[in-house]
């Protein structure tokens, strides 16, 4: 099966990248790390190569799982069997949004939501063991952007200090199979007994800076790294707009 990076390169084509980056929003070099499977490619340029080859199917993009263009709406309760994409409204004002009447369970892999909540202040508490719940997610994304869905956990968010990037009740997507610090990404990670999620970045003296977003009301600290135990790089994040 090719990687993600041999598929873009298909799709580009005779194209020099000097031209087609600028269509998927991109510079050249990042064009090149992609294709070159240096870098994975995020979910904003994904959505931007479907757009400019609409033909394709996501799916095969993701995964290289074929067929590579689209397929046809086929018999109800067929594996490529589309949504409704049109939402419409009745004779009475009201909003209907099409539902998808037989969905593809082989489609999505369920992520565990762990009951511990993150600290993203200064409290510290012991983790459970115990799972509040599973959450639907596209195998094709997870393929395209974590480690393995086998190394996701979801955790929510208390207090405030990555504000105003992660908020108090935020829910996190942690890839435990991302444990390598990248410079100023942000991880979930227990330092002695307290387990938060922050900005890590090396020190020239081979310590870690461990930062929050709220820098006005939380300060920078210095850690040793045989201090600290990375849990896992935080990928994704949900937020709801309206009181729990």
């Amino acid at each position: 099966m090719t990687t993600i990076g041999n598929r873009i390169k298909t799709l580009r084509g005779d194209t020099p990248r000097e031209a087609y980056a600028p269509m998927a929003g991109v510079s050249k070099n990042t064009i090149a790390n992609y294709e070159s499977d240096k870098r994975l490619p995020d979910h904003g340029f994904l959505s931007k190569l479907l757009e400019i080859h609409p033909e394709i199917n996501p799916t095969w993009l993701m995964t290289g799982e074929e067929p590579r263009a689209k397929v046809n709406k086929t018999q109800p309760g067929s594996r490529h069997e589309e949504m409704p994409q049109t939402i419409k409204v009745d004779e009475n004002g009201q909003t209907v949004i099409p539902q998808w009447d037989n969905p593809d369970h082989e489609m999505f892999d369920y992520i565990p939501l762990a009951e511990a909540k993150l600290s993203a202040g200064g409290g510290s508490f012991v983790l459970s063991e115990d799972i509040e719940g599973y959450y639907a997610f596209r195998k094709s994304w997870l393929n395209a952007v974590t480690t393995s869905s086998k190394n996701l956990v979801l955790m929510r968010v208390t207090g405030d200090s990555m504000f105003p990037t992660i908020q108090s009740r935020d829910t996190v997507l942690i890839d435990t199979g991302r444990k390598h610090i990248k410079e100023g990404e942000i991880y979930a990670l227990r330092v002695d007994h307290t387990v938060m999620i922050k900005r890590l970045s090396y020190r020239l003296d081979g310590k870690i800076m461990i930062i929050s977003d709220n820098k006005k009301e939380f300060e920078a600290f210095e850690a040793d790294i045989k201090s600290l135990h990375v849990l896992g790089q935080v990928i994704f994040f949900s937020r709801a707009l309206i009181p729990e």
